[in-house]
């Protein structure tokens, strides 16, 4: 029998739509959906569906959010939403949580679009990049919902998903699928496209998360809070896939830190092995909401006065560390803000004192309430530039592997047991980040002053969750935040995949 295929489905990737509703209309068999599909453009709405990941209320309130790096403080009437903001700083959320839910459908929206391009007669290239997208996004599933959820190719869209994989099983799948397509990927190619470093990147990430998703109940799927035991064979693993893009010699960390995330990043930045492609005047994937989302409204570029960061993330840097503050040259005449950390009065352009919009000095305070915050509470956190050429479509891409990555997972898996290679020891990589950021060197290293590495090396830039619940403090108290309990390790499956979806079940505590 030839399988049938919803043409309301096959317009949506032909078109680009993002809706994933399976309404079904009229049907064409297999072989003329075929005929019809140009395979090059369905593999370009795979990588569309990255895009989710760039907007302040979707798959990022899964990764930064809910961490000890970032809050979203009510302002008097602003940002209370029915309190969706504070539940997600302060674990209590709930399975009918909008954004969460959001979440979960981008990603499934990317597995889903990958998976379609393996239908359509790909290249080997083509389906190597199909592949890649597939496994990045199962990644996250995997980490963020305990699940993968996908069909093969050419399935009957009227069903449900025929492969539901727990959090134990999901790694593995992840893990084969990128050494399976290694030899098909470019070895050069845009940092916008998947490419043998990428693949590498991703690989080291799911050997270094292996033992927290392998500690998982196999019968309920319950996460664990750790301790965990890291094999050292996963941990070679790590160091072996961080010397293949590290031996590539395509990389360097960036003597200016903010030029990975630049308005020209992909052409300024020397760090970057993967992002999602934008073009300055052409965006409407909502990258501006990375300083919008923090900003002031008086401010230039004006803000949406929301979100901050917690005082002691801001505290852990030295002066002169270029990570906390930096005035890129475009700034001036610009705006007086600064790249990095703002805390304290805030400047125009012409460095004129800005006053907030009850006419008191706009200075931004490193205390905040979660519940009853003033318009100046909270410092405020510039990680990608403004582009104020285009400031509500602008050019900066979006990173998602970046090199100076790559040495802290070596670093980490030489800690956690690996054999060193190269010459390199955990503490010379970490001081080879930190002597080019403008820091002092460490004289020693540990598993605890890594993790701090990794926080002030990669604040806002979507790994705190994934780093603090393999480390063991994502469920310690923080700022405005009490301790919390292993339910929050996972998020909800949203109630409408569950009621359509018979082989799915509800993550424990939900």
């Amino acid at each position: 029998m030839k399988k049938i295929i919803s043409i309301f489905v096959l317009l949506i990737f032909i078109f680009s739509c993002t809706d994933l509703t399976e309404e079904l209309n009229d049907t064409v068999t297999d072989d003329v959906a075929r005929d019809l599909a140009d395979t090059e453009s369905l593999l370009t709405t795979a990588y569309q569906a990255l895009r989710a990941f760039n907007t302040q209320d979707r798959i990022y309130v899964t990764e930064s959010h809910v961490t000890d790096e970032m809050a979203g403080p009510t302002r008097g009437g602003d940002w209370d939403d029915a309190g969706i903001w504070r539940q997600l700083h302060l674990h209590n959320w709930s399975s009918s949580h909008p954004y969460i839910a959001n979440g979960y459908t981008d990603l499934l929206t990317g597995i889903f679009r990958s998976t379609q391009v393996l239908e359509f007669n790909p290249s080997a290239e083509q389906a190597a990049e199909a592949r890649f997208l597939r496994a990045f996004f199962s990644f996250h599933a995997v980490d963020k919902f305990g699940i993968v959820l996908g069909r093969e190719p050419g399935e009957n869209l009227t069903e449900p998903p025929s492969i539901t994989l727990k959090r134990a099983d999901g790694i593995e799948f992840v893990i084969s699928e990128l050494e399976e397509i290694l030899g098909s990927l470019p070895a050069n190619v845009s940092v916008g496209r998947a490419s043998k470093n990428a693949a590498h990147f991703l690989l080291a990430k799911a050997y270094l998360n292996r033992a927290v998703y392998k500690a998982t109940d196999p019968e309920t799927n319950a996460a664990s809070a750790g301790p965990f035991s890291f094999d050292v064979a996963d941990m070679n693993k790590v160091i072996m896939a961080c010397d293949a893009i590290m031996g590539s010699n395509e990389y360097s960390l960036d003597t200016n830190y903010f030029d990975n995330f630049s308005p020209t990043n992909s052409d300024d930045s020397s760090e970057n092995i993967f992002v999602g492609l934008n073009n300055r005047g052409n965006n409407t994937t909502n990258t501006h909401s990375r300083w919008h989302m923090t900003l002031h409204y008086n401010n230039n570029p004006s803000g949406w006065n929301g979100f901050v960061t917690l005082a002691d993330l801001y505290d852990s840097f030295e002066p002169g560390d270029q990570r906390l503050n930096t005035t890129p040259a475009y700034f001036a005449g610009n705006t007086g803000l600064n790249a990095g950390f703002n805390e304290g009065q805030s400047y125009d352009k012409n460095g004129n004192p800005l006053e907030d919009r009850n006419g008191n000095p706009l200075s931004f305070t490193k205390d905040f309430s979660l519940t009853n915050s003033g318009e100046t509470e909270g410092v405020r956190v510039i990680k990608y530039t403004p582009d104020f050429v285009n400031n509500d479509q602008p050019g900066n891409d979006y990173v998602f592997f970046r090199y100076a990555d790559v040495l802290l997972m070596k670093a980490e898996a030489i800690l956690r047991g690996g054999m060193a290679t190269g010459g390199d020891t955990a503490l010379s990589l970490v001081n080879d980040i930190r002597t080019i950021r403008g820091a002092s060197a460490l004289g020693s290293i540990d598993i605890t002053e890594l993790l701090a590495e990794r926080r002030r090396e990669l604040y806002w830039e979507g790994w705190r969750r994934n780093d603090q619940i393999r480390f063991g403090t994502y469920l310690d108290a923080a700022q405005e935040k009490p301790a919390s309990t292993e339910t929050y390790l996972l998020f909800p499956i949203p109630p409408d995949a569950l009621s359509s979806n018979p082989n799915l079940k509800q993550n424990p505590g939900y």
